[in-house]
């Protein structure tokens, strides 16, 4: 065979290597990437879980906010809910003219619930923090609203 033909073939036999390296790589930083991805959405919902006390996200129903507006219908003064969660309760509490404040663990819920207090109108009587609640006092409150679980109170 002659060296023309050899080097040809190699070269076709190096862009077939190439194409698969590359695309191996794509596969590679894909998965890569959506693992990432994943692990940076799932860990502040994992999370709680493995703390000393488990403190879950559960939203809040319906029955349960419209309670809360009940216990505050003869009240005045800033509301904070302690542990916030996707802001049902402060956005509820805002549009029955609180100021109410939330205090939220887990950063993308208070995300979320600032976009939802931005989207109902009522960001400017909403505040939403991330925080520990075991790192703040609440003693400047005069409503203060908390779903616990059992582990808490004890």
């Amino acid at each position: 065979m002659s060296n023309a033909v050899q080097e040809e073939l190699s070269l076709i036999s190096n862009s077939g290597k190439s194409k698969k390296k590359r695309w191996g790589l794509v596969i590679t930083g894909v998965v890569g990437g959506t693992l990432v991805a994943l692990y940076a959405v799932a860990t502040p919902f994992v999370a709680p879980a493995l703390r000393k006390i488990c403190l879950p996200y559960v939203p809040a129903t319906s029955t349960q906010v419209e309670n809360v507006l009940k216990m505050l219908n003869s009240r005045s003064g800033p509301v904070v809910d302690i542990g916030s969660g996707d802001g049902r309760i402060v956005i509820a509490a805002a549009k029955k003219g609180f100021q109410a404040v939330g205090y939220e663990l887990n950063p993308w819920l208070v995300w979320y619930s600032r976009y939802r207090a931005w989207r109902e109108g009522v960001n400017h009587k909403t505040t939403f923090y991330i925080s520990d609640l075991w790192k703040i006092s609440f003693s400047r409150y005069t409503n203060v609203v908390i779903f616990g679980v059992p582990q808490m109170v004890s």
